[in-house]
């Protein structure tokens, strides 16, 4: 029985630690045209990128798909669909972060840093905030990160 919760599917979990591997199989094909730019993502909500950007940065190294849907599944306790992946990826990627060697996915050194700044005390719900706050535009940079968390700072004063 699988259940979709806001777009995030909700499946047992004993059926899920099983099957990673398949919705690798299933979102990968989805994932590498729009990395590729032969197909459109329909934008997600931030937390989808903050979500999957923390998978990526819960390991510090390159992640198989199925390894990066597990660590999803671990942090958010769901599944994230094909298309969640992609447009998190393709973000991640606009910021100069996603990592892609092979069919293995990371963060770049710069990302890792600024995701670092940012969540100091691993909270996945502070680089929701940032993210949230700062759409994907541009490279950033973790002094990126850093001087716009010493702005928002000064105006919480």
């Amino acid at each position: 029985m699988v259940a979709d919760l806001g777009g995030v599917r909700l499946i047992p979990e004993r059926w899920v630690s099983e099957n990673y591997r398949e919705f690798a199989e299933e979102i990968a094909p989805v994932l590498l045209a729009a990395l590729a730019g032969k197909r459109d993502v329909p934008p997600q909500k931030p937390f989808v990128e903050a979500w999957l950007a923390y998978a990526l940065y819960y390991y510090d190294r390159l992640l198989f798909l199925e390894e990066v849907i597990e660590s999803a599944d671990a942090i958010n306790h769901g599944i994230p669909t094909a298309d969640d992946v992609a447009s998190a990826f393709l973000c991640l990627r606009k910021r100069g972060w996603l990592s892609v060697q092979g069919n293995k996915y990371g963060l770049t050194g710069e990302g890792r840093l600024a995701i670092n700044t940012i969540v100091a005390q691993g909270s996945l719900e502070r680089l929701n905030g940032w993210i949230s706050s700062h759409p994907p535009s541009r490279r950033v940079t973790s002094t990126d990160v850093f001087l716009a968390l010493g702005k928002s700072k000064v105006k919480e004063r």
